[in-house]
């Protein structure tokens, strides 16, 4: 099962770079940076989580968005939880308007048996998203394959790529099939067994109602674990 998915990992990542890259029109540079925080509850299992991240667009010069995301997690087994989150994000928008999104959403997320010394997870998200001062509400399945491989102490190296798909359309912008691709390739570094940090390289293409968009972001994750 790991092979199908470093498969996966591997074609959608050659699109990324490739076809998706000669379809997109309009470009920009983007810094992306997020603090994770998780722990344990007081019942057998259950863990929160929690995630503060803003987007900075046209070169870090300007807020693109904030996005806020709290949850909680069930280890149903040693390779499987089952989450429940919520999600607020502001988007800034180019004309200077706000945008606020809510979304509740749901996920499984996977921990195959390590290929070697390579670990490989999935995660399957599903959201429902609603816009303020819109009616309708968006449905989105999210398609995550990660892989990390230890570099020698300390240090790993990182990839995974997640697929967008809208189920339905919306008055507010969302259109139905593909909505857009994450790949990235970085590496970690664990300060303890309680803090880590990841960087590198997020290629997202996006579709949109007129030129497509592919953003090159310098993406920073700081994770920490109480």
């Amino acid at each position: 099962m790991p092979r199908i998915f470093l498969r996966y990992l591997f074609v959608i990542g050659s699109l990324g770079f490739t076809s998706l890259a000669a379809a997109a029109t309009d470009e920009d540079n983007r810094l992306w940076l997020n603090l994770t925080m998780q722990g344990s509850l007081p019942a057998d299992g259950w863990r929160w989580y929690a995630e503060i991240q803003p987007r900075l667009r046209e070169n870090a010069e300007q807020m693109d968005s904030l996005l806020l995301r709290p949850a909680i997690n069930y280890k149903v087994s040693k390779n499987l939880s089952v989450w429940l989150g919520y999600g607020y994000v502001r988007n800034y928008l180019d004309s200077g308007d706000i945008r606020d999104e809510h979304r509740l959403w749901q996920q499984l997320l996977y921990a195959f048996e390590p290929v070697g010394s390579t670990a490989v997870s999935a995660r399957t998200r599903l959201e429902e998203r609603r816009v303020e001062q819109f009616e309708d509400t968006g449905y989105r399945l999210r398609q995550m394959v990660r892989i990390t491989h230890p570099l020698g102490g300390k240090w790993g190296a990182v990839a995974w790529d997640e697929v967008f798909i809208n189920t339905n359309h919306t008055d507010w912008g969302a259109r139905s099939g593909f909505d857009q691709n994450r790949l990235f390739l970085g590496i970690s570094h664990e300060f303890s067994a309680s803090v880590k940090t990841e960087w590198g390289y997020l290629n997202q293409y996006i579709r949109t109602a007129a030129d497509d968009r592919m953003n090159h972001v310098l993406s920073g994750v700081l994770s920490i674990y109480f």
